[in-house]
């Protein structure tokens, strides 16, 4: 993934996430889309945001764009609109 948009959609080690903003041209924001759980109670812990550099090689290597389609203002990673 060399360019990053603000939206996109992608594989963050193996899970699905996305890039909801930005620190500076340098970094961006990661967030899963799956909600966190607690190890021991299996409580609800929020969702997961990770600060990332674009060049880093951990971005690079271990993010991979994923397609989306824009049906009637909302987003679809499956590919269909219905």
């Amino acid at each position: 993934m060399k360019n990053p948009s603000l939206g996109d959609y992608l594989l963050w080690q193996g899970k699905p996430a996305k890039i909801i903003g930005t620190t500076d041209k340098f970094q961006v924001i990661v967030e899963l889309l799956e909600n966190a759980r607690c190890p021991h109670c299996k409580g609800d812990l929020g969702k997961d945001q990770t600060h990332v550099i674009v060049s880093s090689p951990m971005f690079q290597n271990g993010a991979e764009k994923l397609p989306t389609i824009k049906c009637d203002g909302f987003v679809s990673t499956s590919g269909d609109c219905a």
